[in-house]
């Protein structure tokens, strides 16, 4: 099937709960389904063994476990990665995870890729997120805020994957407070599709902690124009073969 690279907008957007939601959706649909945190900071101790809290949140959500594979550096400093890394001694390099990824293409149908903060977050002095999805060439998913002030940061993060030829799937509004206003989010994605010309893929819930386990993945799903992912993964298992 292929592979998708998740970003986001902003740090704290909402792309550990999308890149979980569309795992579990896919596994219970039958596909070899894997999530992939190639960088993860602020990781955490448990006894003696250093955990990711993105990897955990992915383990938990979709009932079943996925190995150390699911991160090749783990940082406890809760910073961006290029900090975190040097604080501790440690230099981000693409190469690990460009050929993780690829092993990880060739050993599973389906595989999401959750990058850290924005597009232009540093990994090192010389590479940002952006330079690390061009290298994968995997079609991104792009994750936004529904309410007010989308519209700027995620028209600018469109025209930057656009200027280095990378293809976009679509987008992902994410619901970050309670208190948004429908007329302003229905506008935003009008405005959204208008401006970018990217798809809108469908828009996710306001959820609290205590809501996530009783999440009906289905039922939100069932609102979401996934054929657009389906004709993203056509399209790439075209180009693989």
């Amino acid at each position: 099937m292929g592979g998708f690279f998740v970003t986001g907008t902003d740090t704290e957007i909402g792309k550990t709960m999308i890149t979980a939601v569309l795992t579990r959706h896919y596994l219970e649909r039958g596909s070899d389904t894997f999530p992939y945190k190639p960088v993860q900071s602020g990781a955490e101790w448990e006894g003696e063994k250093l955990t990711a809290p993105d990897t955990v949140f992915y383990e938990r959500f979709a009932g079943r476990e996925f190995g150390p594979e699911t991160n090749t550096y783990l940082l406890k400093i809760p910073s961006s990665p290029h900090l975190a890394a040097a604080l501790e001694g440690v230099k981000i390099e693409s190469q690990p995870i460009v050929d993780q990824t690829e092993k990880l293409l060739n050993s599973h149908e389906l595989v999401f890729v959750e990058g850290a903060g924005g597009l232009i977050v540093p990994l090192n002095e010389e590479e940002t997120m952006i330079d690390l999805i061009d290298r994968l060439s995997l079609p991104v998913i792009l994750v936004a805020r529904a309410g007010l002030g989308t519209i700027n940061h995620t028209v600018l993060s469109v025209m930057a994957l656009k200027q280095r030829n990378i293809k976009i799937a679509g987008i992902v509004l994410n619901r970050v407070t309670s208190d948004e206003l429908t007329e302003i989010e229905e506008d935003n994605r009008r405005m959204l599709q208008k401006l970018s010309g990217v798809p809108i893929i469908g828009t996710f819930p306001y959820i609290t902690g205590r809501e996530i386990e009783k999440l009906d993945v289905g039922e939100i799903l069932e609102h979401w124009n996934m054929n657009i992912l389906e004709e993203a993964m056509q399209h790439e298992s075209r180009k693989a073969y």
